[in-house]
Formats: structure tokens, C-alpha cells, sequence
């Protein structure tokens, strides 16, 4: 009878002993089953965060330009001969800032003769007639000695210098010759447009003026002229038009003569431009995305348009400045900042 209390004593502690080992010490087996929420994957998993940015979504027309202004021709009203040059090629001159200098001892004898002539025939009280030819004479002598100093007409650069000292100028052959100004101010861009594109081109369109030269600096600008008739260049027909600028190109360093990319803005589209790696799709086909939350994350349903590269139109379902959750393709899982600056989130 003992014999049994033994044996069953020593199962029992056996059975313990299992017990505790498999409830107690054995490893729980990892569970194999995976969330059936998707969007879990992406906000538990590698992703960034892309802020929506209000951005035009348009048609445009490209168009190659350059940069052009007012140009003076400027040559003496009078002649004579040239004392003093005060400029030189390249400089920058202010509006009506002497340029040369004409001797002026003739006009000054002519001027101081007509003054003699008019205050003579006032005191002679002489016919009105008389007095008023004397009158319009010194005028005209007044005019030809304020003439003798050549200024300029517009703030601008000198392009050209043809003048020096010592030379003799003629009023009849060197009336457009002598200098030549760049006004630096109200400059605009020209361009022609085909043809074919003439009835999509209108005053005040918005256009994108890109200066590659200047590590791709884009100035806005409005179309301010279309020329009421075609010409023809190099076998085509086309349309000048002038483009202003929305700010002062000089700011920026844009100068006269610089030619430019254009992209003339046809029609503007509705919505935003996010990257395509935002948009998911559920059971049922309808595509959306994944906004953050202060709480977390939440679906918001989005309708596509047009895509180009890794950016596709979106035109309802987010709005500028919404953020969203966006999943990191494989070959940026290790480089999430590099990422980002593919697509420009932040």
C-alpha cells in the first residue's frame, strides 16, 4: 500500500513539474496573424510626412524670350565741336545727366543778340509783329544754348559711345549716332508666338519667365501686348508679344539682352499636386489618403486627376496645408531624408 502512495506522490510531482515548466517557462509561439488594417502598416511602418502645398496646376504654352527695353539713339540738335565727353561705354547714367559738351561761345554771342534785339524793340515800342518775331527769336537762341550740353533721357546704361573730344558733330548727319542708352527700368521680355496658337494668347495672361543663366530664377509677368498683325520669320508666321514683368527684374539680376524660358499659363485646373506614393486604394476601389491627425491618422477619400512623374493631381479630398502619411518605397527606407527631397515635403 505504501509502494502506491510513493509512486503516485512521485507522478503527481512529475506532473507539477510539467506544469509549471509549460505554463511558467516555455516560450510563447509568436503570433503569425498580421493586422487586417493596411493603413497600420503604413503609420506603424517607415513613412514620412508630406504638407500639402496650394499649388496652380495649369496648361501652358513654352515659349523661348528675351529680355528687352527702351534703347536712345541720341545725337546733337546742333552743331559744333565736342569739349568734353563725361562718360564712358558701360556706365550707368540717371535721366538728364550731361553727357558731352559742345562749344558753346557761338550760342552764347547768338543768344546774348537776341536778348539785345527783343529789349531794343521793347523800348522802341515797335510793332507788336516785330516784337514778337524778336520774342520767339530769343526763344530759339535760348533753346540752341541749353542745347550745347547733351543729356541723357532715361536712366540706362551706355551701350554704345561714338563720340570723343575734339570732334566736329553735325545736326544734319550725326542726329542718332552719337550715344546710344539702355533704359535699366520697365524692361519686358519679347516672344513670338506660332500661328496655330494665336486664338489660346490674350492680354493679362500669367506667365513663368525662367532665366537658366541665373541658376534657374522664375519671375512672374503678365502679357501686355499682342501685336495686331503676324510677320514671318525663318518660314513661319508669328505673332509678337511683350511680356511685363509682376517684379523688378534688376533685382534679381536680370539684364537687357538675356534670353529666357517662358511658359505662358493657358488655364488654370483645380486642386493640388501631391506625390503619387500618398495614395492608397481600399476593397472597394476608392482612393484615398491618410491625414494626421491630432489623435492619430484618418482616411480621407480623394479624386484624381492627371498625373505627371511622381505627382498627381488631386481634386478633392485634401486641401493646402493638410498633412499627409505617406509610405517610403524600399529603395528610401534607409534614406528617408533623401526621400523628402524628392518630393519637397516636409
Amino acid at each position: 500500500m505504501k509502494k502506491w502512495i510513493v509512486v503516485i506522490v512521485i507522478i503527481a510531482i512529475v506532473v507539477v513539474g510539467v506544469g509549471v515548466w509549460y505554463f511558467g517557462f516555455r516560450k510563447p509561439a509568436t503570433s503569425t496573424v498580421s493586422s487586417t488594417n493596411p493603413d497600420l502598416a503604413v503609420v506603424n511602418g517607415a513613412h514620412v510626412l508630406y504638407t500639402v502645398s496650394a499649388t496652380s496646376i495649369g496648361n501652358y504654352l513654352p515659349l523661348v524670350g528675351s529680355v528687352t527695353g527702351n534703347t536712345y539713339n541720341i545725337g546733337p540738335y546742333i552743331s559744333g565741336q565736342i569739349t568734353n565727353v563725361y562718360v564712358q561705354q558701360g556706365q550707368l547714367v540717371g535721366i538728364n545727366q550731361p553727357l558731352a559738351k559742345l562749344n558753346s561761345t557761338q550760342y552764347q554771342l547768338n543768344y546774348i543778340q537776341a536778348l539785345n534785339n527783343y529789349y531794343n524793340a521793347l523800348l522802341s515800342q515797335d510793332a507788336s509783329s516785330v516784337i514778337q518775331q524778336y520774342k520767339l527769336a530769343l526763344q530759339l537762341a535760348q533753346e540752341n544754348l541749353n542745347y550745347t550740353t547733351i543729356t541723357s533721357p532715361a536712366t540706362g546704361f551706355i551701350e554704345n559711345l561714338n563720340v570723343a573730344t575734339g570732334d566736329f558733330v553735325n545736326a544734319q548727319t550725326s542726329s542718332s549716332n552719337l550715344i546710344t542708352i539702355i533704359q535699366n527700368t520697365g524692361m519686358w521680355v519679347t516672344a513670338d508666338v506660332n500661328e496655330v496658337d494665336l486664338a489660346d494668347i490674350k492680354v493679362g495672361q500669367t506667365a513663368l519667365i525662367t532665366f537658366t543663366q541665373l541658376n534657374n530664377l522664375t519671375l512672374k509677368g503678365k502679357v501686355s501686348f499682342v501685336q495686331p498683325f503676324a510677320t514671318t520669320q525663318s518660314g513661319l508666321t508669328v505673332i509678337p508679344i511683350n511680356i511685363t514683368f509682376d517684379q523688378d527684374p534688376l533685382k534679381y539680376g536680370v539684364i537687357y539682352g538675356l534670353d529666357c524660358n517662358i511658359n505662358l499659363l493657358l488655364s488654370v485646373s483645380k486642386g493640388v499636386l501631391i506625390p503619387y506614393q500618398a495614395i492608397f486604394t481600399d476593397q472597394n476601389h476608392q482612393r484615398y489618403v491618410l491625414l494626421k491627425t491630432a489623435s492619430g491618422y484618418e482616411r480621407s477619400p480623394v479624386t484624381l486627376g492627371s498625373q505627371s512623374g511622381m505627382m498627381v493631381q488631386v481634386t478633392s479630398g485634401v486641401k493646402d496645408g493638410d498633412v499627409l502619411i505617406m509610405k517610403v518605397p524600399s529603395q528610401f527606407e534607409q534614406t528617408g531624408n533623401a526621400f523628402r527631397g524628392v518630393f519637397g515635403g516636409r
